[in-house]
């Protein structure tokens, strides 16, 4: 006989879209949901026991009934509403675990039923309900770009037998970094929203008029700007993803200094990760 050493199950990817008509303008959410639930289901996996299981499709239900009742919320309180009912639902679970993705849909000015989407960003609220614990919760924003022509750097990088200086050093250049951050609260806020909105204004804000060394120190400068700004996060993380441009050299075709042409290379990219909490 075989030790079972954990057992979790759930429903995943979960896409739903909930629509709420108005007087003034319609209300669209588009959202993607995954709902694990972590306990000793091993008389399911062993046995073939079901009784210990609440089925999937339970779990499909109750999120589009609560979706529908928290069509005005913030994804935060839609995933911990919905974590913290399948534990109760779910008397074997110890844990339920609920991330969702949101897709923004913006209004058109001017319209009450037309949207724009942007497919690269999606809000993120990952939501754990501990049965006899008060459950947590961590936002996110995932997709983010950000681009800069000037003041980014790279030089006096550590040197072996393997590196071309000439590849990589760089006074100036441009710079694309694509990533996702998150974080943790010291105490819920009021709007998760109004901090989701500060969060993205500050990250994007992080490196105006100020000069990084890196991709890397550039990361860290937009986690700080968050921080500084976002007084009801305590912890955040970013993940930078730096995509290079390089010069294409014009001067066999006789073109002057007016403007320039970089070459994207985005065959492979470097990776940065920071987390920053606040100081004591």
């Amino acid at each position: 006989m075989h030790h079972v050493v954990s057992t979790r199950y759930g429903r995943h990817d979960l896409r739903l879209l909930g629509v709420k008509p108005g007087t003034a303008a319609h209300l669209a959410r588009d959202l993607q949901l995954t709902m694990t639930l972590e306990g000793d289901f091993a008389p399911a996996f062993v046995k073939g026991d079901n009784t210990v299981l609440l089925p999937t499709r339970s779990m499909a239900n109750t999120a589009s009934a609560f979706l529908h009742d928290h069509l005005d919320s913030g994804v935060e309180q839609l995933a911990v509403a919905l974590a913290e009912r399948l534990v109760e639902a779910c008397p074997t679970a110890a844990a339920a675990r609920v991330t969702v993705l949101e897709y923004p849909w913006t209004r058109v000015a001017d319209s009450r039923h037309t949207f724009t989407t942007n497919p690269s960003d999606r809000w993120t609220a990952d939501a754990t309900a501990h049965r006899g614990r008060p459950s947590t919760v961590v936002s996110g924003i995932s997709g983010l770009h950000r681009a800069v022509t000037t003041g980014s750097s790279f030089t006096g990088f550590l040197v072996d037998d393997y590196t071309l200086a000439e590849q990589v050093n760089r006074e100036d250049r441009v710079l694309h970094l694509s990533g996702d951050m998150w974080w943790e609260y010291g105490s819920r806020p009021t709007d998760y929203d109004r901090c989701r909105s500060e969060a993205l204004r500050a990250f994007m804000g992080s490196v105006t008029d100020q000069r990084s060394s890196s991709s890397q120190h550039a990361a860290y400068l937009s986690a700080s700007a968050v921080l500084d700004a976002c007084p009801d996060i305590s912890r955040i993380g970013v993940r930078a993803r730096a995509h290079y441009h390089v010069p294409f050299n014009l001067s066999p075709f006789d073109r002057g200094d007016q403007g320039s042409v970089h070459l994207g290379t985005d065959s492979s990219y470097s990776a940065g990760e920071v987390t920053l909490t606040r100081a004591l």
